[in-house]
Order: C-alpha cells, then sequence, then structure tokens
C-alpha cells in the first residue's frame, strides 16, 4: 500500500459521498395551502358610478355606462315654451266724454275723448264704474266713466286702482229774475183790427196766438215779494230752500254742491196770488210748466239766468 493514504479514511469518504447523492434524488414533501374565499361586493345605489371607465385623453365619450346624475338629466323633461297671450285694451267713446283727474265728477277735467275715438284702458275702479285711460294726445292718464264707453274685453283683467283723494267739491249757485211781461198792444176789441206794440209776438197764425215775446225789454221790470222754491232732483221737486225776489225781481240759491235741482213758484201759494194773480207764466214756456226749470249745476257752476216771466191777464 503506497505510503499517505490510509484505506479507513477512504472508505468513510465513498460512504458519505453515496448518502448525499440519495438525499438528491429522493422527493420533497411541501405543506398543503389551505384556499380561502373572498366574500362576494354587495354594491349600493351609489356605487355604480365607481365601475364608470373613464375615458383615455384620446378616445370619445362612446358607450360609456351613464353615471347617476347623468341618468336624472335624462328623465328631466324640457320645459315647454309659454304662449304669451296678447289683450286688446282698447275703448271707444260712445259719447262726448270728458276724462278727469280722478274718477268723480268732482275732479277737474284734464281732456276729452270724442264720440268715436278710442283710447287705451290701464286700470279700473274695483267696481269699474271708471276706467283709467291714456289719451294719445296727453302724457298722463286720466279717467272716464264707464258708461261712456265701449269695449272688447273683459274690464275685470285691467288693475284695480286707487282714486287719487277727493278735491274738496267747488260750491256753486243758481240765480235769475222773475219779471213782470209786457205786451203794448191796441185794437183787437169790438171789430177793431189788433196792432202789436212794443214787447208783443205774434206766435202763432191763430187769431189769439200772440202775447209778450219772452225777452225781458228795457221797460219790464220784476216781480218783487215773490217766494221760489229749490228742490233736489229734476222738476218737480222742493223742500231744500226758498228764495224770494228782491225790488229788481231778482233771486238767488247759494253755496249748492254739484247735482240736478228744481227751481219753481206757485203762483197760488206762498202769499204769490195776490202779486201774480190774474195772470200766466209766459218764460220759460207759456202756460203750464211756465212756473218751473229744472238745473244741472256743475262743481262750482255758477247758473245766472235760470230766469222766469210772469204776464198779468191782459199783458198789461
Amino acid at each position: 500500500m503506497p505510503q499517505g493514504h490510509h484505506p479507513y479514511k477512504l472508505s468513510l469518504l465513498f460512504v458519505v459521498i453515496a448518502l448525499f447523492l440519495a438525499g438528491c434524488n429522493a422527493p420533497i414533501s411541501r405543506p398543503t395551502a389551505t384556499p380561502t374565499f373572498e366574500p362576494e361586493p354587495v354594491f349600493e345605489p351609489g356605487d355604480f358610478a365607481d365601475f364608470a371607465t373613464p375615458p383615455s385623453p384620446d378616445e370619445p365619450e362612446v358607450g360609456l355606462a351613464p353615471t347617476m346624475e347623468g341618468a336624472e338629466n335624462l328623465l328631466t323633461s324640457p320645459t315647454p315654451t309659454e304662449t304669451q297671450i296678447v289683450i286688446d285694451f282698447t275703448v271707444i267713446a260712445t259719447k262726448n266724454a270728458n276724462c278727469r283727474t280722478g274718477p268723480n265728477i268732482v275732479f277737474d277735467q284734464y281732456g276729452f275723448l270724442l264720440l268715436g275715438n278710442s283710447a287705451e284702458a290701464i286700470g279700473r275702479l274695483a267696481d269699474t264704474s271708471w276706467l283709467q285711460v291714456q289719451l294719445a294726445d296727453k302724457p298722463s292718464p286720466c279717467w272716464i266713466a264707464n258708461s261712456l264707453l265701449s269695449y272688447s274685453f273683459d274690464p275685470s283683467l285691467l288693475p284695480v286702482l286707487a282714486s287719487p283723494p277727493t278735491p274738496t267739491p267747488a260750491l256753486g249757485s243758481i240765480s235769475g229774475i222773475l219779471w213782470h211781461e209786457i205786451c203794448e198792444y191796441t185794437g183787437g176789441h169790438a171789430g177793431e183790427p189788433l196792432v202789436l206794440g212794443n214787447g208783443c209776438v205774434q206766435y202763432g197764425p191763430g187769431a189769439g196766438e200772440w202775447g209778450p215775446n219772452q225777452v225781458k225789454d228795457g221797460f219790464e221790470v220784476g216781480w218783487v215779494g215773490v217766494t221760489l222754491h229749490l228742490g233736489s232732483g229734476a222738476c218737480p221737486s222742493t223742500g231744500l230752500a226758498t228764495a224770494v225776489t228782491n225790488g229788481s225781481g231778482a233771486y238767488s240759491f247759494d253755496a249748492l254742491a254739484a247735482g240736478t235741482y228744481c227751481v219753481s213758484y206757485d203762483p197760488l201759494g206762498d202769499g204769490n196770488d195776490a202779486i201774480l194773480i190774474p195772470g200766466g207764466p209766459t218764460y220759460p214756456v207759456r202756460g203750464s210748466g211756465g212756473e218751473k226749470q229744472t238745473v244741472d249745476l256743475d262743481p262750482g257752476e255758477n247758473a245766472t239766468s235760470v230766469n222766469f216771466g210772469w204776464a198779468w191777464q191782459f199783458f198789461d
């Protein structure tokens, strides 16, 4: 045996090498993994937006699922366009009508609307008795009584306007004279020819249709001390006031508000019979009815010529 190699050591080395090679060829045992289960996701209505795939900057938004905001927009109907109705508020005067600064005759006249002319209505009183209109030739509106207008619209469509403060009405008066009518004539009796003179007139074709001329001539005077009556409204009416003619036959009723009045006298009452009888009225009409007149008084008006004529039986 050569020197330096011990037979026991060599045998041991071969055994170690053989065991190593046998271990490399043996099967390897690994632990078995236990599988885990994930729960299925639960979706809420608001979570659907998370699954929308945002578009690429280079791609159009085609085929994307709408978000909830988009779905609300799809369910909203467009608001329809409303049709505007235009109403013609034209009014036409059925008579010549004053247009006043307020809805009452106590207000001043501001303009007028002649028969057949038109204006635009812009308002009304609550009871529609007066309409406020805009005249073409005036910068400000004014009021006309509804009874003087015609139109084709429903007046309730006009806005209700408040009346301006009512002015203190101006007071007026009614005055005149009761004069002694005279007709100077000759003849006419016992076959004598009739000759008419001062203050006379032939007012009809008949032989007896002549008499005083219904004009106060310069030689005629007034009846003194005759009592007259004032009444409210058209004749016959009394009860408001009385007046007695003065030395010129003049009378007056003062401090009167606007309205309709009756002025009259009773030839057989108030002691007037001692002055006037026998005789008869000659003005404003001859005979019955000549002893009364109806007067329409405007605010502040002084009606100064409400006169009466009376003649004795033989016009002297």
